[in-house]
């Protein structure tokens, strides 16, 4: 893991006053060097690889619950998968480009879509808990060889 990503997550959970603890380290620790969002299962398959023992679904789902809870960790509801957010450093709502072809997210941060979404629940009457907006379609690298 690049020493970025684990300096942020230690400073993050100190600010927040949330324990790192070197199980969910090494849950992030996974999230931070996959190319792709993965599922829980997956994740589990890692952790175990990498611990040489079993690990209860249950203990992941709470490691990734945390992650989630103070900012390190997005989850793609379409896919039911997770994947390190590329701006831990502050509070914002998720927004990815999903390639079909590779499976890699791309994550956008866009201050006017948010509005825009935060306009129009509210002209609904309408209070939003959780926003992620995910687009599916093609990477520019999987579009150049569909061509």
């Amino acid at each position: 893991m690049p020493k970025a990503y684990r300096k942020i997550a230690e400073a993050k959970c100190a600010e927040l006053g949330a324990r790192l603890t070197p199980a969910r380290l090494a849950a992030y620790t996974e999230l931070v060097a996959s190319s792709r969002p993965i599922s829980a299962y997956e994740l589990i398959a890692r952790l175990e690889a990498k611990e040489n023992r079993k690990i209860a679904p249950l203990t992941v789902y709470r490691h990734l619950d945390f992650l989630m809870q103070v900012g390190l960790v997005h989850k793609l509801e379409s896919k039911q998968t997770y994947l390190a957010c590329d701006h831990p450093e502050h509070a914002h709502e998720s927004q990815y480009l999903l390639c079909a072809e590779c499976g890699r997210a791309e994550e956008l941060e866009s201050k006017q879509l948010a509005k825009l979404l935060d306009k129009l629940t509210v002209e609904q009457g309408f209070v939003a808990v959780n926003s992620v907006v995910e687009v599916t379609g093609l990477c520019g690298e999987c579009k150049q060889l569909d061509k």
